[in-house]
């Protein structure tokens, strides 16, 4: 044993946990291969996980073989794809989703596992069974807490598309229960929306219409509806970043990605970022007016990803780092996925934060 190693042993736990505890994952992953000692401390509950960036996530899902699923994380320290085991789907007919570090499915019951080290749950059977609805996982230190939001409606195994549940529920895992709340409002018929959890409040946008409302999780009422359109937007995302919100278009006049936050007493919007043009056309590659529909926005604490959904291109993607005390932002593109990369029928993407003792259980 090394001298140097010898010196570490006599260190206290509680001072090793602290040293072990700055180090980002992928190196908080090598040290736990080290010692049984190590491991053990990383493995525990009580670790100190400090909350590293958030890592972006792209989960590839084929209609037909469940051979081709694959999963990649992104690692925004270490600058790195991760490839991970294929995510272990119920057996339905219709995909998951994904949402602050979960995955969600309505198809038969309502299920959700982590994403990470994945063990599927399932609960009580919701009010009003529909696919494709919001998610958002509740902050709750005794129980698990989702809300469901929307949908479509789909009764004995057929989808009703002329019908569109707005319904809100919210899941009590120490109830096993659900919560019947007002819906969301009906100008969100469409099935395009975007949505973030900030404070207690849920908010949904409309991508293309930016008709905005949020759910106030306190007195559980949705909000009057509200227009948030900046000049010449195609199309937005809303995101929930570290301290604010943040809305993430594409505009046509002139071509550009720009962020926005959002002044949520008073909904102004003030511009902080427009993305490099050489970043924006490096995700794409066709001259057709709707080039840039491809695009899809997700993001959490200070960073905010680009990605291109498409097989061509790989799968694509860049991201911005937000300074909110400097007041800068920073754009760079990942590198590619980890070949082979298999052909998807659906791409699910979110950004969440892990810890070291998630992939140690994995």
């Amino acid at each position: 044993m090394s001298s140097e190693y010898s010196a570490f042993t006599t260190l206290s736990d509680e001072l090793t946990e602290h040293i072990l505890s700055l180090l980002p994952i992928p190196s908080l992953l090598r040290a736990s291969a080290v010692c049984n000692h190590w491991r053990s401390l990383i493995s525990s509950p009580l670790f100190p996980h400090r909350n590293h960036l958030p890592w972006f996530f792209l989960l590839g899902l084929h209609n037909t073989s469940s051979k081709n699923h694959q999963s990649f994380a992104f690692d925004p320290i270490s600058h790195s794809w991760f490839r991970l085991p294929a995510p272990t789907l119920l057996t339905s007919s219709y995909p998951p989703s994904a949402s602050h570090g979960f995955l969600f499915t309505t198809a038969d019951q309502f299920s959700f596992s982590p994403v990470i080290n994945p063990r599927w749950t399932s609960t009580s059977p919701l009010r009003f069974p529909r696919i494709n609805p919001l998610f958002a996982a509740l902050p709750d230190s005794s129980a698990d807490r989702f809300l469901v939001v929307g949908g479509v409606r789909f009764i004995g195994g057929l989808v009703d598309i002329e019908d569109h549940p707005l319904a809100t529920e919210i899941y009590n895992s120490s109830l096993n229960s659900w919560e019947l709340c007002p819906p969301l409002p009906e100008d969100f018929v469409s099935q395009s929306l975007s949505s973030a959890l900030f404070g207690n409040r849920f908010y949904v946008f409309e991508i293309h219409s930016c008709f905005m409302s949020y759910f106030d999780l306190d007195n559980r009422v949705w909000s009057q509806i509200q227009m948030l359109r900046p000049p010449g937007v195609i199309f937005s995302f809303l995101i929930a970043c570290k301290g604010m919100l943040v809305l993430a278009g594409m505009c046509n006049s002139p071509t550009s990605l720009n962020l926005w936050k959002i002044e949520e007493s008073t909904m102004e919007l003030s511009e902080i970022a427009i993305m490099p043009l050489d970043l924006l056309y490096g995700l794409i590659d066709s001259e057709e007016d709707d080039k840039f529909a491809c695009l899809k926005c997700v993001g959490m604490g200070n960073l905010i990803y680009v990605f291109n959904d498409e097989y061509h291109k790989k799968f694509p993607a860049c991201v911005c780092e937000i300074d909110s005390v400097k007041g800068s932002c920073s754009w760079r593109r990942l590198p590619q996925l980890p070949l082979p990369v298999n052909k998807f029928h659906k791409v699910i993407s979110f950004s969440s934060t892990v810890s070291g003792a998630d992939f140690l259980r994995r």
